[in-house]
């Protein structure tokens, strides 16, 4: 699994295929973040939530993990701050700090892993968040209730994991709600927002006792 080779064209294909909408959505929890000195970008991309998360908090000292070398080099120019750390890892092989970050954010991340690699991934940033961290998720979803949004949505799912597995050779086939997971780490869904007719959903979920073991 790599996105090396869409680098280079990951803005210009999110401007036109979502628009403005997937950085509202990465965006609607942003001040959830003001009080956290230390955060972890999962997944960054080329760093559009990075550039937004660095003018918001010029202090806070910020981690940014992505197994693509070409996204995190993009990434890099959009954030070459002293204070800003740039780890290429996969993360279903990544050993995590131990309580390491006041803040996890992952966008559009979970929902490219299958169950079993869902499991390890959603345990390890578990242990690298602190007893009190809040956890950023923005991900694809599908609408619960019967009706057109959830045939789309399902669609959509389709050509997308589809078109993916092609180009980047995406371990997922489907999407796989991480929220079960998240419980069973300590964390509770604190707030919730969904864009495009519930096609897109931004969570966040906080930990308020000590974490998991």
């Amino acid at each position: 699994m790599s996105f090396d080779t869409l680098a280079p064209h990951y803005r210009w294909l999110e401007t036109v295929l979502a628009g403005r909408i997937l950085q509202r959505a990465r965006l609607a929890h942003l001040a959830a973040l003001d009080s956290a000195q230390t955060i972890l970008l999962v997944g960054e991309g080329p760093g559009r939530f990075l550039a937004a998360l660095r003018a918001r908090r010029p202090e806070a000292h910020l981690t940014v993990l992505d197994q693509s070398a070409a996204m995190l080099d993009r990434a890099r120019q959009t954030d070459p701050s002293l204070r800003t750390d740039f780890i290429q890892a996969d993360l279903r092989n990544w050993t995590a700090p131990v309580a390491a970050w006041d803040a996890i954010v992952t966008h559009c991340v979970l929902d490219c892993f299958s169950p079993s690699s869902l499991d390890r991934v959603v345990a390890t940033l578990a242990t690298a968040a602190r007893p009190t961290a809040a956890w950023i998720i923005t991900d694809f979803t599908v609408p619960p209730q019967p009706g057109w949004q959830r045939l789309r949505a399902r669609a959509v799912h389709a050509l997308m994991y589809g078109a993916f597995r092609v180009a980047t050779g995406l371990e997922a086939r489907c999407l796989t709600p991480p929220d079960a997971r998240l419980t069973a780490a300590g964390f509770a869904l604190a707030a919730r927002k969904t864009f495009n007719h519930g096609l897109l959903q931004a969570d966040l979920w906080r930990r308020n006792g000590p974490a998991s073991e």
